[in-house]
């Protein structure tokens, strides 16, 4: 690639705006140390319109104008080409950067906010979500989900009506309270009930009907 320099005359200006071709050298703070073939230039900002992160090897265009010599202003408008094609880094006015790395895609905002008219889809193999602080709303949300394990803290429920279907239930815990205003009403096909210590019922009317056999045993019995 032969490098030129174009000189881009400016009306209204003694010195022309030159644009040449460029390798970048290295970095020092916010400047870009490039070599240019023409020595016209050592060193440049990164224009606001060069979104990609400039890197080491990279060829770049860069554009100066303005005052001569050490006061020129050089400013690296576009990347041409990069010298590794594994990673770039796309930086937004206000502090946002996307960085690419062999696939990977990395976001960094301080927030992210996706709107849409029609419908937003992740799928993923495998998908991780990881804050301080999560809110959900949905006006109807239905779940499919195969297998759950769930390490919770503090679980703190509203509903007004909860209806659900099991096939097995296994519950374990250390200590339970329920508080039910009207009605507890359980219907079983069969009904055990195993109490290491002592079982104490309390309530104003208490019936046991049976159409059967009704035992009571104990080493001591006190009725009335």
């Amino acid at each position: 690639m032969k490098n030129t320099l174009v000189p881009l005359a400016r009306a209204g200006h003694e010195h022309a705006v030159c644009l040449t071709y460029a390798t970048v050298t290295g970095r020092a703070g916010k400047w870009f140390f490039v070599s240019a073939a023409d020595a016209s230039v050592d060193r440049a900002l990164r224009a606001d319109s060069c979104l990609i992160e400039p890197d080491c090897g990279d060829a770049v265009l860069v554009c100066r104008g303005g005052a001569l010599g050490a006061n020129a202003a050089a400013y690296i408008v576009a990347l041409l080409a990069r010298a590794s094609a594994d990673g770039a880094q796309l930086l937004l006015p206000g502090g946002v950067a996307l960085h690419a790395s062999q696939g990977d895609l990395q976001v960094e905002a301080a927030r992210i906010e996706l709107k849409a008219s029609g419908e937003v889809s992740l799928q993923a193999p495998a998908i991780g979500m990881e804050g301080v602080h999560g809110e959900m709303r949905f006006h109807r949300m239905d779940a499919s989900i195969n297998e759950v394990h769930a390490r919770l803290g503090i679980v703190s429920t509203m509903a007004q009506q909860v209806t659900s279907t099991v096939g097995r239930l296994v519950q374990k815990a250390r200590d339970s309270f329920r508080w039910i205003e009207k009605i507890d009403e359980t219907r079983a096909g069969r009904v055990r009930m195993k109490v290491n210590e002592r079982l104490h019922v309390t309530a104003r009317d208490v019936s046991v009907l049976a159409q059967g056999h009704v035992k009571i045993d104990g080493d001591k019995i006190d009725l009335g």
